[in-house]
């Protein structure tokens, strides 16, 4: 019998009926919404019968239960129509993924290159947690394809209210977006795709003086550790993972240039080996390892906040800190380097600068970091590019396939440091007229903004083209 009479925890009968059914190798038992009237057999089994009342509804319970049915086997029905008219289209079965699968299709994904681990790591635990919410909000999700566009928006809201910032919301978005483009049949509607994007705090990291950089190398120059890590660094514009796992097959120390491919991106890019990074790099011969830096390597490929807590160090010893960060608290040490973690980075170096900066949105975030190891990489560009280094040698060195990403975010000299490379590279512009192309660019720069910077560009190609 379909009809079902239930018990609460006290022993009697709830006061609706229910219903059993299968719909596509599925069982279902829904409350049918009719209520159990009259008095039910003594033995509560639906083999014996009840009074008049009883029966009666339960005749209507069982007429609900066949219009549930009826609908369930059209729908299904209609659902298997699209899917043989989608397989006779495309030549292939509609694949349905499974939210316990979503993280292992995920990663099956074809790409160009193979992900970091830290990456797939990261984006499976965003996966985890979303899946964990859909489960929580819609006990019956079985499938990413059960995800409606109000799931995906309460989801992001979700990521909001845990204080995430809009890069890391925006990071979760695309990914999310990603999986519904390449895991949903085509013709679906990615819930995700509605969902716009959010407007991100750009805070920039600032570039080092070559006075700055002189002192930093000064506090770990009996530091064999992390000193060739820092010199890599400041010589090649590289960034801290391409550092620390250079390969020696990627170094041509006859020609002085480094040829590598760069985890972030792929790009490959050649550099050149400065005097002192050849220094540094004929202190460590080959011993057997495929890594130039071998320790260094192996404790970023197994933990890479060892490395961090390393740099932070050497920029603490060099006075470039914090201030308001309490001089007593230890750094624990988060790498395999032997320390005890009871060192601290704080002593009585007086403090040069900050290396953290608030945000404008998000309150409660944590601050930006605006001096790391990756304002080596800035400090590398605005060097060179105020030095009148071209753009298209500083490109193969970085990687970056377009200028504007260089401009915008790595080119951060100072203003005056700017104003003498300008009079230098430009001495035929600086005449005592109206103004001269070096006065537009000065005033483009003093007005600059974050809406304005494109435009403001292009304004300065096109009077850098007439020098």
């Amino acid at each position: 019998m379909p009809l079902e009479l239930r018990k609460e925890k006290d022993g009697t009968v709830r006061p609706s009926w229910y219903g059993r059914y299968e719909v596509n190798g599925k069982r279902h038992c829904d409350n049918l919404g009719v209520k159990v009237a009259g008095n039910p057999p003594e033995s509560l089994s639906l083999r014996d019968e009840g009074d008049g009342a009883f029966e009666r509804s339960r005749a209507t319970a069982l007429a609900k239960l066949q219009t549930i049915m009826e609908e369930a086997k059209t729908k299904s029905g209609s659902a298997r129509l699209v899917e043989k008219l989608y397989e006779i289209k495309t030549g292939e079965a509609i694949r349905s993924v499974k939210l316990d699968e979503l993280a292992d299709e995920w990663a099956r994904i074809p790409r160009r290159r193979p992900l970091a681990k830290s990456y797939i790591t990261q984006c499976r635990l965003v996966l985890s947690r979303f899946t964990t919410f859909l489960r929580k909000h819609n006990s019956q999700a079985e499938e990413f394809g059960h995800v409606t566009r109000q799931t995906a928006r309460a989801f992001m809201e979700a990521e909001a209210a845990r204080g995430v910032t809009p890069k890391t919301w925006n990071e979760t978005l695309i990914l999310l977006r990603t999986v519904g483009k390449y895991l949903l049949p085509a013709g679906s509607i990615n819930p995700f795709s509605d969902v716009p994007t959010r407007e991100t705090d750009t805070i920039f990291r600032k570039p080092f003086t070559p006075e700055e950089l002189k002192t930093i190398l000064d506090g770990v120059k009996n530091d064999a550790f992390i000193r060739p890590i820092l010199v890599t660094g400041i010589c090649t514009a590289m960034r801290r993972g391409d550092c620390c796992l250079l390969k020696w097959a990627d170094v041509d120390l006859a020609q002085r240039f480094i040829t590598v491919k760069t985890a972030k991106t792929g790009a490959t890019v050649a550099i050149p080996i400065f005097p002192l990074l050849y220094e540094e790099l004929l202190r460590h011969p080959r011993a057997g390892s495929q890594y130039v830096f071998a320790e260094q390597a192996a404790m970023y490929l197994e933990n890479m906040s060892g490395i961090t807590w390393r740099v932070r160090k050497a920029f603490a010893t060099a006075g470039y800190k914090d201030p308001e960060k309490d001089p007593k608290k230890s750094t624990k040490d988060a790498g395999k380097n032997g320390k005890t973690g009871q060192e601290s980075v704080q002593d009585k170096t007086p403090v040069r600068v900050d290396i953290h900066a608030d945000r404008q949105t998000g309150l409660g975030l944590r601050r930006a970091s605006i001096r790391d190891f990756h304002s080596f990489r800035v400090t590398w560009v605005t060097l060179a590019l105020t030095a009148g280094v071209p753009m298209e040698l500083v490109t193969k060195v970085t990687g970056h396939k377009t200028m504007d990403i260089v401009l915008k975010h790595y080119f951060q000299p100072g203003r005056e440091e700017f104003r003498r490379a300008l009079q230098s590279a430009m001495p035929n512009l600086l005449t005592n007229g109206s103004k001269t192309p070096k006065d537009q660019m000065l005033e483009i720069l003093d007005g600059t903004t974050a809406e304005t910077w494109k435009a403001d560009v292009l304004r300065l190609k096109e009077l850098l083209s007439h020098g």
